[in-house]
């Protein structure tokens, strides 16, 4: 985050310069298939932008056309590294690269932040193709007179980066108290960064946790903090926190609409609201909530009618966030607008139709520029990525490619530049993880993280990001081989489910995986996915768990423990007893995993490393 001094001198340059443009220089350049072939230009991008979204062409962003040419087959074991490079390593330049043109999908992208003092990828023409690339350098947080010098050469080798030389982090477990959270299946958490209290709630439970950090450990305080309208009938409770505003959502779906209220004092008042849009669906309500998607200059001059539909759908009332509420039907899914700050909603618009998804969908997530994700577990044969960019009126559907579909709903997590991280679990129920950087057209570092210590199953992928290059993916994930999420009637499953926390700190290239409960099992037996037929104790921890982070970045995830007696949690630890469902408590405690030690999601803290 920038000082207000530092972003008052960068809005004074920028004025200075409002009425100029500029373009690299050269604007164009080629490369051949011979090894050492190159091209250079100088960019003159400077200012500050929240995103390659939010750029202004010609002042903060600026755009050089590189033309590969030659056979794609001439670059077998070749690729062309693009890089730019400045001095200052205060000044924060980020690299993205357009396939065809600067509308085009990203294929590539480096948006590391201070101090380095480069950015780089790598473009494999084999793989990509030849033709036209559009090379885009946008000033993150700059000043004039550093200019980034450019340049894109054939090479026998990419650029790769190593694993970040980082220690694994650590997390501690804090259960809720004897008689508080112990009918908690598939909980919702917040973090209210003004406060620094954590919400969460599950079934008719809401919860207030504060953490004591002048004591190491830190110690939980738990507090019941039930909202009078969503603690009497549960079908689908829900729990969103506006970190940046402190207002807490607690929603109880009821049929097409939703009890619901919303709290600006962690639970000690709440006001009512209308809850849903008219004519929701009847299952897996959501709520989410951030920034309003607007336009900038350029924007509104190029697309008067676009921008007038964003102002049209902008705040109502002081409250500045966009609060939106989704929901499930048997055909369609719906998504409604709050726009002033969840009191009332619109009318319900449909994201996609049983044409295009068929799946469960995952929870609403809103990037920093406005734009609204939702994630489908199932959308024509793969995972997809429900996206709006104007403020909840119109959708479309991505395909994740290369993915399949799980029985876990799928999780994304946004970047501070718009990266999106998304987690879910394959047709195998192996936990997988992709990033994309232009909101879904094009994927990169699909990966699947069960080969890092072992995992056979993996259930309820969550995913949280911070800094554009650092994100967390939260999973329950077993070394028992099966079918671990199925019914449990023709096999009975034996396995052993812990918490699992998967970490990058370089954009999605490299996962640090760790076993946060390694002598204290979340579960024996199955975790059953199957809804209404799961037998008896296997349904017990429902549908999902959450994660988010604090002001500090600090992860922190909410989850249903299955197994907390001495028994089970010994039977768990005994690599030669069973571990069945026979042997599962099947309870639904609340429970929250913090982070206890280990870099956080923002660097900017990185030389103020996390306590326990």
């Amino acid at each position: 985050m920038l000082s207000p001094l530092r972003t008052l001198e960068l809005l004074l340059i920028a004025a200075l310069f409002s009425c100029a443009s500029f373009a690299a220089t050269p604007t164009s350049g080629s490369v051949t298939p011979t090894t050492g072939s190159k091209t250079a230009w100088t960019s003159s991008a400077f200012g500050a932008t929240n995103g390659e979204s939010t750029c202004v062409e010609g002042t903060t962003c600026d755009s050089f056309t590189l033309t590969i040419t030659g056979a794609a087959s001439s670059y077998n074991n070749k690729y062309v590294n693009i890089s730019i490079a400045w001095s200052l390593s205060t000044n924060d330049y980020d690299l993205y690269i357009h396939k065809g043109s600067l509308t085009g999908p990203v294929v590539a992208s480096s948006t590391g932040g201070v101090p380095q003092t480069g950015e780089g990828v790598s473009l494999s023409p084999t793989s990509l193709g030849v033709g036209v690339y559009v090379v885009h350098v946008v000033a993150s947080t700059t000043v004039p007179g550093d200019s980034p010098k450019g340049t894109a050469v054939v090479a026998t080798a990419p650029i790769t980066p190593p694993p970040p030389n980082v220690t694994p982090p650590t997390y501690r477990n804090y259960q809720s108290p004897t008689g508080i959270g112990d009918n908690s299946g598939e909980p919702s958490i917040g973090d209210n960064w003004n406060t620094g209290r954590v919400m969460t709630s599950a079934v008719l439970d809401t919860l207030r946790v504060s953490f004591n950090t002048a004591v190491s450990p830190a110690t939980a305080t738990w507090v019941v903090k039930n909202s009078p309208l969503t603690s009497i009938t549960s079908l689908d409770p829900i729990l969103f926190t506006d970190r940046k505003t402190g207002r807490t959502f607690v929603s109880q779906l009821a049929g097409t609409t939703s009890l619901s209220e919303f709290t600006d004092d962690d639970g000690t008042t709440y006001t009512p609201s209308q809850g849903a849009g008219i004519a929701s669906g009847v299952d897996h309500q959501t709520i989410g909530g951030g920034p309003f998607r607007v336009c900038n200059a350029q924007q509104k001059s190029q697309n008067p009618t676009y921008c007038a539909t964003l102002t049209a759908r902008g705040p109502l009332t002081s409250y500045a966030n966009a609060v939106y509420y989704a929901s499930q039907d048997i055909g369609l899914a719906q998504m409604a607008l709050s726009q002033d700050g969840g009191l009332t909603y619109e009318a319900a618009h449909p994201m996609y139709t049983l044409a295009q998804c068929g799946g469960l969908h995952g929870h609403i997530r809103v990037a920093g520029d406005g734009t609204v994700y939702v994630p489908n577990k199932n959308c024509g044969g793969t995972q997809g990525l429900v996206s709006s960019k104007d403020n909840g009126l119109t959708f479309t559907v991505y395909k994740v490619t290369g993915s399949t579909p799980g029985s876990s709903d799928p999780s994304v997590g946004i970047g501070s530049k718009g990266r999106v991280y998304f987690g879910y679990t394959d047709a195998n129920n192996h936990p997988w993880i992709a990033t994309s950087d232009d909101g879904g057209q094009s994927w990169h570092n699909n990966q699947d993280l069960a080969t890092r210590l072992g995992i056979k199953n993996a259930v309820f992928p969550e995913v949280v990001a911070g800094d554009n290059d650092r994100a967390t993916f939260f999973f329950l994930g077993t070394k028992s081989a099966g079918p671990g999420t199925g019914d449990d009637t023709t096999t009975i499953f034996d396995g052993v489910w812990h918490a699992y926390f998967a970490s990058t700190y370089n954009g999605g290239q490299n996962w640090v995986v760790v076993d946060a409960t390694p002598s204290d099992p979340v579960q024996l037996g199955v975790v059953c996915t199957n809804g209404t037929t799961c037998p008896s104790g296997t349904r017990n921890l429902l549908d999902f768990n959450d994660v988010t982070i604090d002001w500090h970045g600090r992860v922190l995830a909410a989850y249903t423990d299955g197994c907390i007696t001495a028994k089970c949690i010994a039977d768990g630890n005994n690599s030669t007893a069973q571990h069945t469902k026979a042997q599962n408590d099947g309870t639904t405690k609340a429970s929250i995993i913090r982070e206890a030690t280990g870099l956080s999601l923002f660097q900017k803290y990185d030389s103020t490393p996390l306590k326990p």
